[in-house]
């Protein structure tokens, strides 16, 4: 521990100026750099359970969560910490006044040991991934318990050197409870030295993270095949294939996972083979269009419901792939590409089911998108055996809510 503040107060500087950066440049504003310094701390609180959350996707989990514990026990109030300004905006736009926001102090050990002794939480649940030191140290002296849920190392955790990884190790013995995603990830935390009596394999929270789909209108009156959260150099690929098919009856619907990459998208294209549609400009689908950019926000789970059948973006560059529970639930057949190193386990489960197809390179799309197109029976088996797959998995929230509550019991 004495190596490790020695290291945190010598990068100080640095963490100062990304406080400063994050305040003015990324929303943040002085709520952000004041509690990110361990000011401004909430108070008034009692029977708090705390959940901390990194960015968006492990606050939707906590979120889950909260819920969850609070259909058990009404008494509880939630603190949720983040990183982000983007995360704190899904909790403060809840509106619950049983839910709390507030940003992560810097794992300075003052800061976290005040941090600590002033919201006096019942238990510590770290969403994932985030390994503190002096959060954890702290919480075994004032006998606050501590559980990872959804246990999972990234790979960047696991290729630091052999001297982070020591501190990360005497990180772990002070945790009383790691539950972990899959059989993968444990093995993961025993190699970063985790003790094996403190580990327990629970399953994947984010199976239960989609909510039951409700039916919405088609924002389109044609039959259409989905591209799903795509990034760069993924529309050019699909599109090449897809116009090899010479498809006229289904339109290839495209959602770029960040629209404001529009511009990008249409320097890639070539306009004179085909005949294309842009949604953020009102242009109208007719017959004869090929491709409709469906370049705004907030419709991506309409498209899913409508389409014929799914491609995952962020699957065939390197990035690692995208959720793709969602189309999951609505029963469609998912295609992915090879990079789906994000998403491991969910991905070889759903290949093993039957649940899921995977293309090694773009240029076997065209084939894949031809038998689909021709079988109907082909797309209802495999978005059958997504759903059921999702649907098996809906003990898991129980289970770790479970455990939580055995822990804040002790």
């Amino acid at each position: 521990m004495v190596k490790y503040n020695l290291l945190l107060y010598l990068a100080s500087p640095y963490l100062l100026l990304s406080i400063i950066f994050g305040s003015i440049r990324k929303g943040g504003g002085i709520k952000f750099f004041l509690q990110r310094l361990g000011l401004s701390l909430l108070r008034g609180f009692s029977n708090i359970i705390w959940l901390h959350a990194a960015s968006i996707g492990e606050t939707k989990l906590a979120l889950i969560v909260c819920k969850k514990l609070k259909e058990l026990n009404p008494s509880y109030q939630f603190l949720i910490t983040t990183n982000t300004e983007s995360s704190s905006r899904l909790v403060k736009d809840l509106d619950d006044q049983s839910i709390k926001h507030s940003y992560l102090p810097i794992d300075w050990f003052f800061t976290m040991k005040r941090f600590c002794s002033v919201i006096n939480p019942k238990i510590c649940i770290i969403i994932e991934t985030e390994i503190w030191p002096n959060l954890l140290h702290r919480c075994k002296r004032n006998n606050i318990p501590s559980v990872i849920i959804n246990a999972r190392l990234s790979k960047k955790t696991t290729g630091k050197s052999d001297f982070i990884k020591s501190i990360y190790k005497k990180a772990l013995l002070d945790i009383t409870k790691i539950l972990c995603k899959s059989n993968l990830e444990k093995d993961k935390y025993l190699q970063l030295g985790a003790q094996e009596n403190k580990l327990e394999v629970t399953g994947n929270l984010k199976f239960t993270e989609c909510e039951k789909p409700q039916n919405s209108e088609n924002l389109i009156n044609r039959k259409y095949v989905l591209a799903a959260s795509t990034h760069d150099d993924e529309e050019i690929q699909i599109i090449r294939e897809w116009l090899k098919l010479r498809e006229r009856k289904l339109l290839l619907v495209i959602v770029p996972r960040h629209p404001e990459r529009l511009g990008d998208i249409l320097s890639q294209i070539p306009f004179s083979d085909m005949t294309i549609a842009i949604r953020s400009r009102n242009e109208k689908v007719k017959d004869k269009t090929q491709v409709y950019i469906a370049d705004t926000y907030g419709e991506l789970n309409q498209w899913i419901e409508h389409s014929e059948f799914v491609f995952m973006g962020g699957s065939l560059v390197d990035h690692g792939g995208q959720n793709f529970l969602e189309a999951a639930l609505h029963g469609k057949t998912i295609i992915v590409g090879p990079y789906m190193y994000n998403f491991i386990s969910e991905t070889e489960e759903f290949l093993k089911k039957n649940a899921l197809l995977m293309v090694k390179e773009s240029s076997i799309l065209k084939s894949v998108f031809e038998k689909l197109i021709r079988s109907r029976s082909k797309r209802e088996l495999f978005g059958n055996n997504a759903k059921k797959l999702l649907d098996s998995k809906k003990g898991i929230l129980d289970d770790y809510c479970k455990y939580i509550q055995l822990l804040i019991q002790k």
